[in-house]
């Protein structure tokens, strides 16, 4: 057998076995976080039309939700869980095959980035639109490693890359100047199709998300701080963070640090090494850089999932690069420092990820769907944190002061905490002797002297969310 036939063939094995066990942990020990149900909720009770009316309130663009909405189609045959993981699992596979098939590196190096943190654990196991801007992007380094290639199916690449998130955007615009550079006779934006298509992107991207809802911005930046620490914070977020992962703590949670600060100018230094000898793909890294940090600071703070998307347009810049390990060791140390760091955090994760539950929402939405009849209502008090017990006791909750039934939240919306008559006045309407009510934190026995509660799951969680649940009779 060929030897090229052997390393094609050990690839897709790799490729393969990557999957498996991506696939194995997300149903066998990943519990989804509301982040991952929302997504679902949207794309399963809103109507295309309403899907783009909907984007602006969550930020993101259309595709991830257009996507899952196929999978919707098929609730009657499967529960939502499965068919969450495997859509997710569907566009892992397409994105690993890029890395892991398709890569030009040296064998080694794939399987670490494909181990690292943000590829396997951050945007592998958890259920969200990401791996559709690693799929996109990577597919779009495959090309431009090519002398030529073709621009039509670059544009298409663009203009979905637009549509995936805000990064995938600026991924999109850095990978425009970097085809602008590499142009070496005259020619009009127009007349090219791949910066047509970038184009078009960018426009349906700012009309489908821009966030015109007031207030959108500032209530989702998740904290606010003042002018040097959220420079500081975007600075060491979007370097030390991101490249040398778990070297402090985490730069949302705990904020910047003098260590982080240093670690980021060693790690932009480290990158300039990286991609020295390559000034285009340099300017245009660099550009990346400097786009996501004005982001970070101008508009959204984000966090570790958001900074690491540095991360992967860092390895579609190694892809176009190519790397021989023989003659660069400089370059070759870097890169495996990036690595190491990578792959020890993701390690550790994966390992948490195992050992406890992501949340309590998967055991209390189990108790709702065993021990609650479905005519008895289910109150949220606070309705950003019950939409993943939504999704595991698979029925709709209601909140107040309206009544509605909800499953999906709206980031600009205020929690309403009712009082105890009004949640009696709403037993009374729905002509039950009571109603369960589902809270974040122990409710105030003051304010809720009826309220008994019933159970409380409070055990250890990745994310340290708590749920309790108390009866109300209405009489």
């Amino acid at each position: 057998m060929p030897a090229f036939t052997k390393d094609k063939a050990l690839k897709f094995l790799l490729w393969i076995i990557f999957v498996s066990v991506l696939g194995y942990l997300k149903l066998a020990h990943h519990e989804l976080w509301k982040d991952e149900w929302q997504g679902w909720f949207v794309a399963k009770d809103k109507s295309l039309g309403d899907i783009f009316s909907f984007l602006y309130y969550e930020g993101h663009p259309a595709l991830w939700y257009i996507y899952l909405k196929i999978f919707t189609l098929f609730t009657g045959l499967a529960n939502s869980v499965v068919l969450i993981s495997v859509a997710h699992l569907m566009t892992v596979a397409a994105g690993l095959y890029f890395l892991l098939v398709k890569s030009r590196l040296p064998f080694v190096l794939p399987i670490l980035l494909s181990l690292s943190y943000f590829i396997f654990f951050e945007y592998g196991l958890v259920n969200r639109g990401y791996f559709l801007v690693i799929t996109f992007v990577l597919w779009a380094a495959w090309l431009l490693r090519k002398e030529h290639y073709s621009r039509s199916e670059m544009g298409i690449i663009l203009f979905l890359l637009c549509q995936t998130e805000v990064y995938g955007t600026l991924m999109a615009i850095a990978l425009g100047f970097y085809i602008f550079l590499n142009e070496e006779k005259k020619w009009s934006w127009w007349s090219q199709k791949d910066i047509v298509g970038l184009m078009a992107g960018f426009v349906v991207f700012i009309i489908s998300v821009f966030p015109r809802a007031s207030g959108h911005v500032a209530r989702t930046r998740g904290k606010e701080l003042d002018f040097v620490d959220n420079a500081l914070t975007s600075w060491q977020g979007n370097l030390s963070n991101t490249y040398m992962i778990g070297s402090t703590p985490d730069t949302f949670t705990y904020g910047w640090s003098v260590l982080g600060i240093v670690l980021s100018v060693i790690c932009l230094a480290g990158l300039f090494i990286v991609f020295k000898p390559h000034k285009k793909l340099m300017l245009t890294f660099g550009f990346f850089v400097v786009m996501m940090m004005s982001f970070s600071f101008f508009i959204f703070l984000g966090g570790i999932r958001q900074w690491g998307m540095g991360f992967v347009f860092f390895i579609a810049m190694l892809e176009i690069r190519g790397f021989d390990i023989k003659k660069e060791w400089l370059a070759g140390v870097i890169i495996g420092v990036f690595c190491l760091f990578n792959v020890i955090h993701g390690v550790k994760a994966v390992k948490e990820d195992i050992k406890i539950p992501f949340t309590n929402a998967e055991k209390t939405g189990w108790f709702i769907r065993d021990k609650i009849p479905p005519r008895v209502p289910v109150v949220a008090i606070n309705k950003f944190e019950a939409t993943p017990v939504v999704g595991y006791a698979d029925r709709k909750f209601f909140e107040l002061p309206d009544g509605s039934a909800f499953s999906y939240f709206r980031w600009v919306d205020k929690i309403y905490i009712p009082t105890e008559n009004e949640l009696k006045l709403f037993g009374k309407f729905k002509s039950v002797g009571g109603v369960v009510v589902l809270s974040p934190t122990p409710l105030d026995s003051l304010r809720y002297p009826s309220a008994k509660l019933w159970q409380k799951f409070d055990q250890l969680s990745y994310k340290n969310e708590n749920y309790y649940l108390y009866s109300l009779p209405v009489k």
